[in-house]
């Protein structure tokens, strides 16, 4: 990789979930020579990421908040295609509306490619597999890296962030948790149902990924409940019991010990198209890789 617009490596991130996976990538960027560009939350910024755009205009979750950012996602769409053409590899990390159109093209452009946390496929529209043929990918679990390898990735079984270097949080401990999303339009269309359930529970605490979240909740709660901002690993362990929205903090609480209930509020387009379209009896991980229900799953239709 010789030449003046080789010195950066495009790397792609638009959840908190991926802004963690994100950190440690970033520093082994740089302990390479290369300078990392792209997008990521606070970690990877902390840890020297160049931001090409505003991490939080790419939290989006469900059919309509798409629609609301169309602009700003096209914007940061073009900008990272510009940024493509420069950089000497991709790194991708879930996020697949932006990274799957983003990883086609560096095929095209003959880039390096490393995807980490592909789309569940394993979920749905299982056609998009055929996209990752000599594409190398990381994943968290065996069941995953057979699907990829049967499309033609070069998978790699990775550890997952959350299971390395757990830190104890005294303000978890006994507590009942309440994590309604990583994403603000999430939290803001599950808060009501989240604060109906925290009335009738002891010890009800609040639980914010980032500061943006923390100030929201802080200031919709009004004292209501106790509102903790995560710290970068702290483990869930020791808590009484956990509420979350599907994903990642489901995963992070069960894997903790703690029983954990997932709760969430889309909207009737999101509903449907889940409806018509998941080839899983279950939404949570945990669920999903037992084959059976050890986590509740409770699904509302938000009124728009």
């Amino acid at each position: 990789m010789n030449g003046q617009n080789d010195n950066f490596i495009l790397i792609v991130a638009g959840e908190d979930s991926g802004d963690a996976i994100g950190k440690d990538i970033v520093k082994t960027i740089a302990e390479r020579g290369f300078n990392a560009v792209g997008t990521g939350g606070a970690n990877m910024q902390r840890a020297g990421l160049k931001i090409v755009a505003n991490f939080e205009d790419m939290a989006v979750s469900g059919f309509f908040d798409v629609l609301k950012k169309l602009p700003k996602l096209f914007f940061i769409k073009r900008t990272l295609q510009k940024k493509l053409k420069d950089c000497a590899a991709l790194i991708c990390i879930d996020y697949p509306g932006m990274n799957l159109p983003l990883m086609k093209l560096a095929k095209k452009m003959n880039k390096p490619v490393f995807y980490i946390a592909p789309p569940q496929i394993w979920a749905w529209r299982k056609n998009r597999g055929k996209h990752f043929k000599d594409v190398h990918v990381g994943v968290f679990f065996n069941f995953e890296k057979e699907i990829y390898e049967s499309f033609g990735a070069k998978v790699s079984l990775i550890e997952h962030p959350y299971l390395s270097n757990a830190k104890i949080c005294d303000e978890f401990k006994d507590n009942v948790l309440f994590l309604p999303g990583s994403r603000l339009p999430q939290v803001k269309r599950n808060l009501k149902k989240y604060i109906s359930i925290a009335e009738d529970v002891e010890n009800a605490v609040f639980v914010a990924s980032r500061q943006e979240l923390f100030d929201f909740l802080s200031k919709e709660l009004k004292g209501r409940f106790p509102v903790v901002l995560r710290e970068h690993g702290a483990s869930f362990e020791g808590a009484k019991e956990a509420f979350c929205m599907p994903g990642t903090a489901v995963f992070e609480t069960f894997m903790a010990g703690v029983p954990t209930t997932a709760v969430a509020v889309v909207d009737p387009f999101t509903y449907i198209m889940g409806k018509l379209f998941l080839k899983t009896k279950f939404l949570t991980l945990p669920n999903i890789i037992l084959g059976k229900k050890v986590v509740e799953e409770h699904i509302y239709i938000y009124k728009c």
